[in-house]
């Protein structure tokens, strides 16, 4: 069993900047799911709080993880959720069991 590097990263939107937020947050699936070290990249909704998104995310390695960082979908949208959130909250984690 590999020691993957997990990714917990849960935002709520501004009222009124919900669909603006899942827009953006839906965006980054597709090529951040072809990245190298990508295992798994997940993005769930809140059952009764559409405002509310959060990342699941697997990777090879802490490197892969900061590369990601650095893509450019990665950077684009970090320049705008600032703007679409009233909060964030990005954890990591490394599997041990």
């Amino acid at each position: 069993m590999s020691d993957l590097i997990t990714v917990v990263a849960a935002m709520k939107a501004k009222p009124g900047k919900e669909a603006e937020l899942r827009a953006a947050a839906l965006a980054l699936v597709e090529p951040t799911r072809n990245e190298k070290g990508c295992v798994q990249y997940d993005l769930h909704v809140h059952l009764t709080d559409p405002g509310s998104i959060v990342f699941y995310e697997n990777w090879d390695t802490v490197e892969d993880l900061d590369h990601h960082g650095q893509t450019p979908h990665m950077v684009a949208f970090r320049a705008i959720v600032g703007d679409l959130t009233e909060s964030r909250d990005v954890e990591r984690f490394r599997r041990i069991a």
